[in-house]
């Protein structure tokens, strides 16, 4: 719910604003730079999906990300559905065995230093109906205003493909890693690309650890939220208010900010994580997510996990018992002690373009016609307008069209790849 406030939005001002938009042009050329994943994951829905997403990141994924990525897509064919935590390490596991059939060992990959991405895409897009339709429920199939060439002509983007482009800028610091993104959210950092410090880690916009007046000002109480202490180490909380979160954290806390869900794990940690839960990935039963049953548990203290866990209609003795599990999973796992659980900084004031929910997929594709330094860095992350060019520059607007004498076409509309005998386009904030 973070994503819905801070939609294309820019959030500075003044002289402030021209040194923030050039780190965040600097940013979005990153992106474009031939910098990607060594090998790209696609957890899919079903076996029609996989097959389309292995197909067409096969002809697109170095126009994408720049790098000749080896891609594996699959599927998640379990019942009533892993959550995201036993989701990751399944789509890992069937990742890792399709891959075998081609001669490529992904655990001999990752344990020497190849950055690994995997996206979940599974879900029927309920938030962005009635567009998954067109793409035949293929969700992260549906369309962006930016063009590849594919098979020799002309398509779209998808959103699947722009979340590709845009987390590519993280993979020359995940070397030996697996970084677990979700598919259908774009965003620019304002802190730049940091490295990874503990063996998981997690996306957070963070921000020095407020009062209790500038927390409730923040509406803190409705983000799921990661605190980070002097050493760096972090702890994961639910939706809770101040006096909750004081309770909660540990007294050295610094900075807390909003979870974006997406996170990191070496190798070493996933192969343990998997080892720890290869009874339930070989029954494919149960359902856990990696919030409240990964880092909750190992970050939280006992009385304060449960207490969350109870809010979740949890009963006590399960919850005890799934903390138990990962308490003595953290100490067979790092004996000596330490966090295991950290977190990257995007920055408080990082661009976001969610194309996850109808409302906004509207309102970023419009975005792309607007003026401002939002929609500048758009344009540029979209190809609709060069790298480097003024934002004055709307040369790259209108593509491989075939248009007629007849047509008038307002300087701010974006036309990709249509072919229209006369009429009016543009002038208010049509794309």
């Amino acid at each position: 719910e973070f994503l819905s406030v801070c939609v294309g939005t820019y959030l500075h001002m003044g002289s402030n604003a021209s040194a923030s938009q050039a780190m965040e042009l600097e940013e979005v050329a990153r992106m474009l730079s031939p910098c990607g994943f060594d090998v790209i994951i696609v957890c899919c829905s079903n076996q029609a999906a996989e097959n389309y997403w292995q197909a067409r990141l096969e002809q697109t994924v170095v126009q994408v990300t720049g790098t000749n990525a080896k891609v594996v897509a699959v599927h998640e064919d379990w019942n009533g559905g892993a959550g995201n935590g036993l989701g990751t390490l399944y789509a890992y596991q069937k990742a890792r065995d399709k891959a075998s059939r081609d001669g490529f060992d992904l655990d001999a990959k990752l344990s020497g230093g190849a950055s690994v991405a995997l996206f979940h895409t599974a879900g029927k897009g309920t938030r962005l109906a009635p567009l998954p339709g067109a793409e035949n429920n293929n969700k992260p199939g549906v369309k962006l205003p930016s063009l590849l060439e594919v098979g020799g002509a002309a398509q779209p983007l998808t959103v699947l493909e722009a979340v590709m482009r845009q987390t590519s800028s993280y993979a020359p610091l995940r070397g030996g890693r697996i970084s677990v993104f979700w598919g259908d959210q774009v965003f620019v950092p304002s802190a730049g690309i940091q490295p990874s410090t503990h063996p998981a880690d997690i996306l957070a916009a963070l921000r020095p650890m407020p009062s209790k007046a500038e927390w409730e000002a923040g509406q803190l109480h409705q983000y799921g939220l990661i605190a980070v202490g002097t050493a760096g180490d972090a702890t994961q909380l639910e939706k809770v208010d101040y006096d909750t979160a004081k309770a909660y954290l540990p007294p050295d806390v610094e900075r807390v900010g909003t979870s974006l869900g997406s996170f990191s794990l070496s190798a070493a940690l996933l192969a343990a994580l998997m080892a720890e839960f290869a009874p339930e990935l070989v029954a494919k039963c149960a359902c856990l997510d990696s919030d409240p049953h990964f880092w909750m548990p190992l970050t939280l203290q006992k009385e304060d996990y449960l207490a969350v866990m109870g809010k979740k209609g949890t009963p006590a003795g399960e919850a005890a018992a799934h903390y138990a599990r990962m308490a003595a999973f953290a100490a067979k796992f790092a004996p000596g002690g330490g966090g295991i659980l950290g977190c990257v900084d995007v920055g408080a004031k990082a661009l976001w373009w969610d194309y996850g929910r109808l409302e906004l997929y509207q309102t970023n594709n419009l975005h792309a016609a607007e003026e401002g330094p939002s929609p500048h860095a758009l344009r540029t992350f979209l190809k609709l307008q060069p790298q480097g060019a003024p934002e004055s520059d709307a040369s790259g607007r209108q593509q491989r069209n075939q248009l007629g004498a007849g047509l008038t076409v307002h300087p701010s509309a974006v036309v990709l790849n249509c072919r229209i005998g006369s009429g009016t386009i543009g002038g208010g904030r049509g794309v």
